[in-house]
């Protein structure tokens, strides 16, 4: 009798392992199209140690062991890193795209050719008031095209500003929950437990973390995700997180510069260091070509008024005057294409447009041509204006481009590393169907075990 009792027993324990087993496929099946979900499985072993019966061991049937996570450890530490390599230099690919007023076909390259064009005409009829005050209204139109371009990079770099600000507080909420799972995962692992769900959801949030930050993951001895980011500032200890802000960096022509609060202190200080990730790609695009093209355009700005100006107060009007400039330009560089105009009294009357180089002599073209002369003047930078404009735009394209390649190569990795990962850890609803039809099977074998020995049970006490 005490036999037919082990054989319920173990048939008892058998049942508990089998719906284990089909809980667990049930499990991913219900799971298999939810991102970040990692396939379970659930790990089957005979009870040891096996009762012995003379010579012989007469097995104890089988126990759930434990309900494991299919994750390839080698392709997990890859992927944060490629998370943060793609977003960022997409992100930079988009945002350097989406500035229009440094193409080629922008407007300043055309009123710049303009200019110079109705400067021509200036040097052929010098006594024409209306030819002077067609020349007034090509400077008008360049200074313009300077003030349009500036505001245009200004609006850019204005806009990634923007999207930054609007990025933190995802990111701090983020970093707030991966160290709220840590402390819970740790919990549940101390227990003896192994929290797979929460271990998704953490992973889940890693990813995200990296795509905005480039943070790789260090875990520590007792399985926190610990967070830092390229260049080694920590963002998650254990179940502390750090916190993001942003603040006008005065240095940087007020825009913002990132602030951080570490997880072991209360007050921020402003981040070292150009993270990773989408926040990344930003302050790249924003402090990187869009930057070196407004201080190029102010340069070229000022250069090209000083040239123009340095020629035309030498030079007398329809008036007699000498000492007229052409445009108005502040002192400093920086904005000098933005405020960039021309003179008021100019703008007021053509006839102040100095040309000639003598007074009382309205057919005098010496200064015009002078003026003319300016078109293929080195400048600070040591080209030409219209080889200057040239240059900036093409650098400006290039960095672009650079930007565009990497972003398919890093998406290319990415892709790459993403399929790897859905093969090791995805769910494959055919392989799901089978392990259901083998538990069902496993489940029936079980229960007639049990039946059986019950029916046995029951005749032997029905020959007492």
């Amino acid at each position: 009798m005490a036999g037919l009792l082990s054989v319920l027993r173990q048939g008892a324990q058998s049942l508990q392992a089998q719906q284990a087993y089909s809980s667990t496929v049930a499990q991913n099946l219900s799971n298999a199209n939810t991102p970040g979900y990692a396939r379970q499985r659930a790990e089957l072993a005979a009870v040891v140690p096996a009762d012995q019966l003379g010579n012989s061991f007469l097995g104890r049937g089988v126990m759930l062991q434990a309900i494991t996570q299919s994750r390839d450890r080698f392709v997990e530490q890859q992927v944060p890193v490629a998370l943060g390599n793609e977003a960022r230099s997409s992100t930079q690919a988009t945002l350097l795209q989406g500035v229009s007023a440094l193409n080629p076909d922008a407007g300043l390259s055309d009123s710049l050719a303009a200019f110079y064009s109705q400067l021509r005409a200036l040097a052929q009829n010098p006594g024409s008031a209306s030819v002077r005050e067609a020349a007034v209204s090509a400077a008008k139109r360049l200074a313009t095209s300077f003030n349009q371009t500036a505001s245009a990079l200004d609006a850019a770099r204005g806009a990634v500003d923007a999207r930054l600000e609007g990025t933190l507080p995802e990111l701090n909420e983020a970093l707030a929950q991966v160290a709220k799972l840590n402390a819970q995962i740790s919990q549940a692992t101390g227990a003896g437990g192994r929290p797979n769900d929460l271990l998704d959801a953490r992973a889940r949030l890693v990813d995200r973390v990296a795509t905005l930050t480039g943070a790789r993951v260090v875990e520590n001895d007792v399985g926190d995700a610990n967070l830092v980011l390229p260049g080694g500032t920590s963002l998650v200890q254990g179940d502390k997180a750090a916190t993001f802000s942003a603040q006008p960096d005065p240095a940087n022509n007020g825009n913002l510069a990132l602030w951080l609060r570490s997880p072991s202190s209360i007050a921020a200080k402003q981040l070292g260091e150009v993270p990773g990730g989408t926040l990344g790609g930003m302050l790249d695009a924003r402090d990187g070509a869009m930057r070196t093209a407004q201080q190029r355009v102010d340069t070229l700005a000022s250069d090209l008024a000083g040239a123009v100006n340095a020629v035309a107060q030498t030079g007398f009007t329809l008036t007699g005057t000498t000492g007229q400039k052409v445009f108005s330009v502040q002192a400093t560089v920086a904005g000098a294409a933005r405020t960039l105009s021309v003179d008021a009294a100019l703008a007021a009357n053509g006839a102040l447009f100095p040309a000639a180089g003598v007074a009382g002599a309205p057919g005098d073209a010496t200064i015009a041509q002078r003026l003319i002369d300016t078109e293929g003047q080195a400048l600070s930078s040591g080209r030409s204006p219209g080889d200057e404009l040239a240059s900036l735009t093409a650098s400006y394209g290039a960095a672009t481009s650079r930007a565009m390649a990497m972003a398919e190569g890093d998406g290319a990795v990415k892709l790459n590393l993403e399929t790897m990962r859905q093969s090791a850890s995805g769910v494959s609803i055919d392989e799901e169907l089978v392990n259901m039809q083998r538990s069902q099977r496993a489940y029936e074998a079980v229960a007639r075990v049990i039946k059986t020995a019950d029916q046995m049970l029951e005749t032997l006490l029905g020959l007492r």
